[in-house]
């Protein structure tokens, strides 16, 4: 909606005085509840932009294949299903390549993660930011979700009554520094917790762990753990991916070799691009209150501890602090 008074800019243009037919086809979009055709293949979804803008099939036909390898999905298994076929997870992927097809500079999504469990939103949300490092696109990204917005936005547009802008600054100032009491209503408690997304696991010190090639011996395994401070092995197959928690009582049980029974799995894995909130929420069901942190090919890269987090919410404290305006009032926090 464009107010009397504003108005909106697309490429120097006035968007209330072009052609709305060409607009859109400017603008990538990935709407609530996906809307997906459910008569044409993924492939067809995909390519309805550009088929509008007059390109060659061929042309058509490698984008699909280039987007559906971007978000995950290999196209020879995908290309020719239907949405039905697909899951929620997999539809939003879907939805996301349709809006890119075209390769607008800009995109807009309305809530695009709002009708998906938890769990599978968490993962699109992480996916999605680690697909944004790739393509470079502005986004407008439209959400009822405060934590949603910290965690995917590097601004943030605060709309209260009537469509007002109550606040339109970076998530660490609209946290630290909120702007009305509306502002303070909508962020709710818990600011600390909240500034956790704003930092991501790439931004902070790894630690190591005593780590262990899979296929070790007990009498290995046990060096590793005597030499070191930690009452658990990481267990690492050949590619150096995380396979499982190796302690004395599992050498113990053991008896003999240890083979791929003995352990507990190597569960709370995340990538450099999660947020340390997630990583905090894969943390505290996690064996030895850390996370594991891998690369794009699951390899080990070192872990995550509740003192790193920990001392991330001081450090980021002092930061935003240090960013305040001469004269801004900020009030301490009490939880």
């Amino acid at each position: 909606m464009v107010s009397r008074s504003r108005r909106i800019i697309l490429d120097g243009e006035d968007v209330t005085k072009v052609n709305p037919d060409q607009l859109r086809r400017r603008i990538g979009y990935v709407i609530q509840q996906i809307g997906l055709f459910p008569h044409v293949t993924i492939a067809d979804n995909i390519g309805t932009v550009p088929r509008l803008l007059g390109w060659k099939k061929e042309r058509i036909s490698e984008r699909v294949d280039e987007l559906l390898e971007m978000v995950g999905m290999d196209p020879g298994q995908y290309r020719n299903r239907f949405p039905k076929e697909l899951s929620g997870g997999q539809r939003q992927r879907v939805g996301v390549a349709r809006a890119m097809s075209a390769d607008p500079d800009v995109m807009l999504m309305d809530e695009p993660f709002g009708a998906i469990d938890p769990i599978t939103r968490e993962r699109l949300q992480n996916e999605f930011l680690r697909l944004q490092e790739q393509i470079q696109k502005t986004i407008i990204f439209v959400t009822h979700d405060i934590d949603e917005a910290i965690k995917m936005g590097d601004r943030i547009a605060i709309l209260q009554e009537q469509s007002h802008i109550a606040q339109f600054d970076t998530p660490e100032r609209i946290l630290v520094n909120p702007a009305n009491d509306f502002v303070s209503d909508f962020i709710g408690r818990g600011a600390s917790l909240k500034r956790l997304s704003l930092s991501r696991v790439r931004d902070i010190e790894l630690h190591q762990w005593p780590t262990a090639p899979d296929g070790a011996s007990a009498e290995e395994i046990r060096r590793v753990l005597d030499a070191s401070d930690k009452s658990a092995v990481l267990l690492l197959d050949a590619q150096q991916r995380p396979l499982r928690w190796v302690n004395s009582d599992h050498l113990h049980r053991a008896g003999g070799p240890v083979g791929a029974g003995v352990g507990l799995p190597a569960e709370a894995v995340v990538q450099p691009n999660a947020t340390l909130s997630d990583t905090l929420n894969e943390m505290i069901t996690a064996r030895y209150s850390t996370a594991i942190v891998v690369d794009a090919d699951r390899s080990y890269q070192g872990i995550v501890d509740i003192d790193t987090i920990n001392e991330t919410v001081r450090s980021l404290r002092r930061a935003e602090r240090g960013r305040l305006r001469p004269g801004d009032d900020v009030e301490e926090e009490k939880d």
